[in-house]
């Protein structure tokens, strides 16, 4: 199929679909999509996360920056890609770079070559690459009308999620197939994105139910600052499924999907970004606790920029939680994951060597919620990672949070984490002038702290404050005494103050207002005998504060919405 006849095929059905959503509301609306003004805001502050702790607790109650956005926050949004839906996380950076390509980072180090400090989950699996540490965006499309939540951590999150979650962690859970059922059927047409979504949910007897889905999308061309296109425009499409079976103390959970992009223009040459992937998991109820098992397979492999790479991943985990008494709430376990890799340019000179690379982490961790009174906790955790690369880190987590009423929670945290080499910074080779195989983790240690509060019925607030200091961030470095070949190396090291507020105020039923502000100062500077020279490139281009505002109103008793946004820096629609 061309890309032109895909195009009109997406605006032409789209339509379509449209009147049959809009026809077939009463019947096809999922139970679980609510109108605005079924959340409160004290309801919204006890809606259950898991990415704090690895077990469900209420946001209200979370020793963390963390940020959630609803199904509903998502339905009235009108995004159609997750990176356009994560621009209403006030705690994230987001910034487009060309159709294909996003950095998104939290707490600094914005920029293509910096953003690489954010791990990025999907009901599970992570889609963070250790070919250049970042994550490909276009080539991960996310369903999100059958998405239950996405949280957002600003913050390290090492001792649960292991490495590379130093920044921050994006966890985007989708609903069980038990609220997915009947038709749904959406399209949004547009002159620059278009979008086709179709899924159809049902039981299978009387404790399994499933849904498969489908959808097609295009994505145009954006202008050069001259008004020039770019020629950055795609295609694609994605199918998928998702299966769930209770019955007594065991769930089990078996999900999939398969995704074929077609990209028109790569410096000037024609590529395409392929993937699969295949998730189960399985959950038993163990008196007082849960023994959870998960395994997938992904495969994801592109042809863009005259450059090939694929890669297969295979990933293990097992988490046991459990109670000890009344005052302990332990979680641990381990796990191990299996990347096989394959890379190379379409014309010489190739750039990384070998072509082909094969690296192993394995990991165990465990963490102590302990009740030290009625209104005081204290959560000790620590987790041993070994990577084939660096070998054994220790990513430790302290965390004290106190309740002084119904209302309130104050916070403070210290906490490890470590970003792991990719294989661009290990294997990246140009005779006579680039030597490979120095680069060792960056590192760093990060002191929070926060109060969350609803001082009204109305009105919610979040305030963070946060040092973080990075040691061995990744430099550019002459040989000693100062001559050829470079070597890319770990003779950087820096620091990051700052605040996170954002807070909720429902001005009416039928009205929310949303805001968050960031304000950070950042320094890098070189290590003693350093020879960098690439002027602090890791360090990436921050603004040193941003403000995000946003509308949510229901117009009318048709339900229908609007989503607005103020012409901030973060705050594009």
């Amino acid at each position: 199929m061309t890309r032109q006849g895909l195009g009109a095929g997406t605006l032409i059905v789209g339509s379509l679909l449209l009147g049959l959503n809009a026809a077939q509301a009463n019947v096809a609306e999922d139970a679980s999509l609510q109108n605005l003004d079924a959340f409160s805001i004290e309801e919204l502050g006890q809606i259950q996360i898991t990415s704090v702790s690895k077990r469900p607790e209420a946001i209200g109650q979370a020793a963390s920056a963390i940020y959630v956005i609803t199904n509903e926050d998502l339905r009235l949004s009108g995004a159609l890609t997750l990176p356009e839906a994560l621009r209403m996380a006030p705690n994230l950076e987001v910034t487009r770079i060309d159709a294909l390509d996003y950095t998104i980072t939290a707490r600094g180090f914005s920029g293509s070559e910096s953003s690489n400090k954010l791990l990025v989950l999907i009901d599970g699996r992570s889609i963070y690459t250790p070919l250049y540490s970042g994550v490909d965006w276009d080539q991960h499309h996310v369903f999100l009308d059958d998405v239950d939540r996405i949280e957002v951590i600003s913050g390290p999150g090492g001792t649960l999620w292991g490495t590379n979650a130093v920044n921050g962690v994006i966890n985007v859970s989708s609903k069980p197939a038990g609220q997915t059922l009947g038709w749904l059927a959406n399209g949004t047409g547009g002159s620059l994105d278009s979008d086709v979504r179709l899924r159809y949910g049902a039981m299978l007897g009387e404790s399994a139910a499933f849904r498969v889905y489908a959808t097609a999308y295009k994505r145009g061309d954006l202008e050069r600052p001259n008004g020039s296109s770019a020629n950055d425009g795609w295609w694609g499409a994605q199918g998928g499924f998702r299966t769930d079976w209770a019955r007594g103390a065991d769930a089990l959970t078996l999900q999939g999907d398969i995704s074929n992009n077609q990209i028109d223009e790569s410096v000037g040459v024609a590529g395409y970004a392929r993937g699969a992937n295949l998730l189960g998991r399985w959950v038993r109820t163990l008196g007082g606790g849960t023994l959870e098992i998960q395994g997938y397979y992904d495969r994801v492999e592109r042809e863009a920029r005259l450059v090939y790479d694929s890669m297969d991943t295979f990933d293990l985990e097992v988490q046991h939680g459990f109670a000890v008494g009344s005052r302990h709430q332990i979680v641990w376990g381990g796990g191990y994951r299996h990347t096989a890799d394959r890379f190379h340019t379409l014309v010489e000179p190739q750039l990384l060597a070998p072509e082909r690379r094969k690296v192993n982490i394995s990991n165990l961790f465990a963490q102590d919620q302990i009740a030290l009174g009625p209104a005081v906790s204290l959560t000790v955790g620590v987790k041993l990672e070994n990577d084939s690369y660096t070998k054994l880190e220790a990513l430790p987590n302290l965390r004290l949070a106190w309740r002084p009423n119904e209302a309130q929670t104050l916070w403070a945290a210290v906490s490890r984490a470590v970003r792991n080499p990719s294989r661009v910074e290990r294997d990246f080779f140009i005779t006579g002038v680039v030597v490979p195989g120095r680069f060792q983790s960056e590192s760093l240690i990060a002191y929070e702290a926060g109060w969350r509060a609803q001082p009204t019925a109305d009105g919610s607030i979040s305030v963070s404050l946060y040092y973080n200091d990075y040691d061995g961030l990744r430099s550019n470095d002459l040989t000693a005494p100062g001559v050829l070949p470079i070597y890319v190396g770990n003779s950087n090291k820096g620091r990051v103050i700052g605040a996170e507020i954002w807070g909720d105020y429902a001005v009416a039923s039928r009205w929310r207002l949303s805001a968050g502000v960031s304000v950070l100062d950042k320094t890098i500077k070189k290590k003693a005998g350093s020879l960098d020279i690439a002027e602090f490139e890791s360090g990436g281009v921050d603004a040193d504060k941003w403000v995000k505002l946003r509308s949510q109103m229901k117009l009318g008793s048709a339900g229908i919405s609007t989503s607005a946004c103020a012409p901030t820096v973060t705050c594009r629609p």
